[in-house]
């Protein structure tokens, strides 16, 4: 297991927002992921449009996991409407 901040950028809507975090915490689940910190870093305009979305909102988790948990992860995000991007960085 290793440490990953992972950085993902939801629709603004409430329910698209909810939704699509709700998913993704069931993925984390589904590889064993430790969720060990969560930070809503909330709505904030994006730099480029993203999906044709001029604004999105973010949220960071700090997990703990397999690194071939992340390719699954991967795959299973791609398709959920509700993430405009997403991103995983390891922790040293």
């Amino acid at each position: 297991m290793r440490n990953y901040d992972a950085v993902f950028i939801f629709r603004t809507e409430a329910d698209a927002y909810k939704g699509g975090l709700e998913k993704v915490k069931e993925e984390f689940s589904k590889v064993g992921a430790v969720i060990t910190k969560e930070d809503d870093m909330g709505d904030r305009e994006l730099a480029y449009l993203i999906k044709k979305e001029s604004r999105g909102h973010y949220y960071l988790f700090d997990v703990q996991l397999a690194p071939d948990s992340i390719a699954k992860i991967d795959k299973a995000v791609k398709l959920f409407n509700e993430v405009l991007k997403f991103m995983f960085v390891k922790r040293d």
